[in-house]
């Protein structure tokens, strides 16, 4: 559709309108506070002694919204927060100084159109933009990034999106709809050699269209609830088409329109990025720059934000607060919040005897679910399946239970287990490999299972390789067992869980098991604008899914963040792939 088949809702109308960006931040020469609805509170940050000591119910999982998924599929483009009260005198936004913060290992690469480890998107985000993006600060809402606007067709098929202009990018090149098209194209139809893991979210789309430099047209094959979420996603940074062009991928370099810049990489060391005196957004960032210290061992990593040599640390699992004592209790603010990431084990079915589902079934029965969450969390997850347990896509907990290998009496599924293995020609039991990702924490899941096996007369050994070599491995489906990892849901959608994962053709599909009818139920959901007969059909899809045992489910975990409270504003919301641009944060004095 073309630009004159679109309407333009009034003002005061539901429907999506084209919106004009405000300057997040304060003009330097001013000093005058950025503006109100993107600062930091000024009452200090959330008190959280004691979490580790407290444990995750499944209710407070619940607490998890979903707003912009539900306004993009009622029509209307979400806007902009409202405005809070400016902050005091006293606690006005400070230039200066250097963040300095906690990655566990290398990243596999620089690409993030192709990567899906938080490894890769923590200290890389900082350098991109998107087209849109969440509110860092409330993320059930959808905010304008390079697009300053967009508004959709009365039919819902036509997206189109006003540009920033003014934009360049690290090496000097203005931002233009080319770079939007070019990166979504290789997003949605990746050429040979690249890996896409998030292509099935935008299956939807039809095509990409520039009628000017300042104005993208997403086309659609039919409405998609799903799409401005999906486009909003922090691993949807827009890469410059000209690098594109000439090198094919973005794995060794960074060059966006982001707040930071690539300064130094050391491997295994560190990741410098500085800022970008050229930003776009006025008076930001408000940091001179951020350092990544790679540190494998979590303790080490504890040991430096005692000594303020990082001075925030995001660690993937639950943290050991003993040390934190005395003054440093006063002085580092501690968080938690409900997380992302499931644990899941990866059978490759079409390796024997993973290919039987009968020994599938029974590797699931095995595992004892309620234990993985009280060995590998201390209590801070939550049994669940692919959807989020907090979410309106999940399972209700009653009918999850009953599903074979979710259930509470283990005694009576591992003889069901055993049972099964017989009859798959096994009574004995079989060898088996599982892969592991290197890094404490991962290592403990891959032990938590193989440990689980042997109670049924599975005997696993463990393959442990460096994150990179693993990620490899499973992209070329070399491997039988996965059980070190997780899956991170960067949003609680239907069309991305199952598009990245489930469909026969899916990037993330690494158990190589495809089911038509799976697929046919997939179609039809995402092509579902009511709301209750799309969610019907979703739990549909996830109780056909989990008959097949491809992706063994274990739990979702919780999310940590510990931080010197010098740092300000600093949100832990409960997405941690959605946001890392950092340029709202600020170091007060001390």
């Amino acid at each position: 559709m073309t630009g004159s088949g679109l309407r333009r809702p009034s003002a005061g109308s539901c429907g999506p309108r084209r919106t004009q960006r405000r300057p997040f931040g304060p003009s330097p020469r001013s000093g005058r506070p950025a503006s109100p609805g993107h600062e930091p509170a000024t009452k200090g940050q959330e008190e959280a002694a004691g979490m580790a000591n407290r444990r995750f119910t499944r209710r407070q999982f619940l607490g998890v919204t979903l707003g912009a998924v539900g306004a993009a599929a009622f029509g209307c483009a979400p806007q902009q927060a409202p405005a809070q009260p400016a902050p005091p005198a006293e606690e006005r936004p400070r230039y200066g100084g250097v963040l300095t913060a906690y990655l566990e290992t290398d990243p596999p690469n620089f690409d993030l159109h192709q990567n899906s480890s938080w490894v890769a998107l923590h200290p890389v985000a900082p350098c991109y933009n998107q087209l849109v993006q969440f509110d860092p600060h409330d993320h059930t809402k959808i905010i304008p990034d390079l697009a300053e606007g967009w508004e959709v067709s009365p039919d819902g098929k036509t997206y189109t999106f006003y540009l920033k202009r003014g934009v360049r990018f690290h090496h000097g090149k203005p931002f233009k709809a080319e770079d939007v098209k070019a990166s979504f194209e290789r997003i949605i139809w990746p050429p040979r050699g690249v890996v896409s893991l998030r292509r099935e979210a935008f299956a939807a789309v039809d095509g990409i269209e520039t009628p000017d430099d300042y104005t993208v047209k997403f086309v659609l094959k039919r409405p998609s609830p799903s799409l401005l979420p999906n486009i909003a996603q922090g691993w949807n940074a827009i890469f410059p088409k000209d690098l594109l062009d000439a090198k094919g991928d973005m794995k060794s370099e960074i060059v966006g329109t982001g707040p930071f810049k690539l300064k130094q990489y050391v491997r295994g060391v560190s990741i410098e990025l500085v800022k970008n005196p050229d930003y776009h957004v006025p008076g930001r960032p408000y940091l001179d720059g951020i350092k990544f210290y790679i540190i494998p061992d979590p303790n080490t990593a504890m040991s430096a934000l005692l000594t303020g040599e990082i001075l925030i640390f995001r660690p993937y699992f639950v943290p050991d607060l003993t040390p934190i004592t005395g003054q440093a209790a006063s002085q580092i603010a501690i968080e938690r919040t409900v997380g992302t990431l499931s644990r899941v084990v990866y059978l490759n079915a079409r390796v024997k005897p993973w290919d039987d589902p009968r020994v599938r079934l029974a590797a699931s029965l095995a595992i004892d679910r309620d234990e993985a969450v009280k060995v590998l969390t201390k209590g801070n997850g939550a049994v669940g399946s692919m959807m989020h347990p907090g979410g309106s896509w999940a399972l209700p907990e009653d009918e999850l239970r009953r599903i074979p290998g979710f259930g509470r009496n283990k005694d009576q599924e591992r003889q069901e287990a055993r049972r099964l293995l017989a009859e798959a020609g096994y009574p004995n039991g079989f060898k088996t490999k599982i892969l592991a990702r290197k890094g404490a924490g991962w290592g403990d899941q891959a032990v938590f299972v193989k440990d689980q096996w042997a109670k049924v007369g599975i005997d696993a050994t463990l393959d442990v390789q460096e994150l990179a070599v693993r990620t490899d491995r499973l992209n070329r489906r070399d491997f039988e067992v996965e059980a070190s990892g997780g899956y991170a849901v960067s949003l609680d959608d239907p069309d991305l869980v199952f598009g990245q994962s489930w469909t026969c053709n899916a990037a993330r599909n690494y158990s190589n098991a495809c089911d038509p009818e799976l697929d046919a139920m997939f179609e039809q959901q995402s092509a579902t604008t009511d709301s209750q007969r799309r969610r019907a059909l979703v739990l549909d899809m996830q109780r056909r899914a989990l008959q097949q045992n491809i992706h063994l489910f274990l739990f979702w975990d919780a999310d940590w963040a510990l931080y010197w409270r010098k740092v300000r504003n600093f949100k832990l919301l409960s997405n941690r792939y959605l946001t890392e641009r950092n340029e709202h944060i600020w170091l007060a004095e001390g």
